[in-house]
């Protein structure tokens, strides 16, 4: 359906390699940084499936 939708599913899917890939290099802060914004595109995501939940 949504365009919007399918880039944030492939952002997600994105930022969930770089996070592997940065505790793989010893990185905590660039994890922690790459996990707070997947949860940014996971609550949008969320929001998008029609269960009323709005960041703002």
């Amino acid at each position: 359906m949504g365009t919007r939708e399918d880039e944030l599913k492939e952002l997600a899917g994105v930022l969930q390699l770089a996070i592997a890939k940065s505790r793989q290099l010893n990185l905590p802060t660039s994890a922690y940084i790459l996990s707070m914004a997947l949860i940014e595109v996971s609550q949008v995501l969320e929001g998008k499936s029609g269960d009323g939940k709005t960041s703002k």
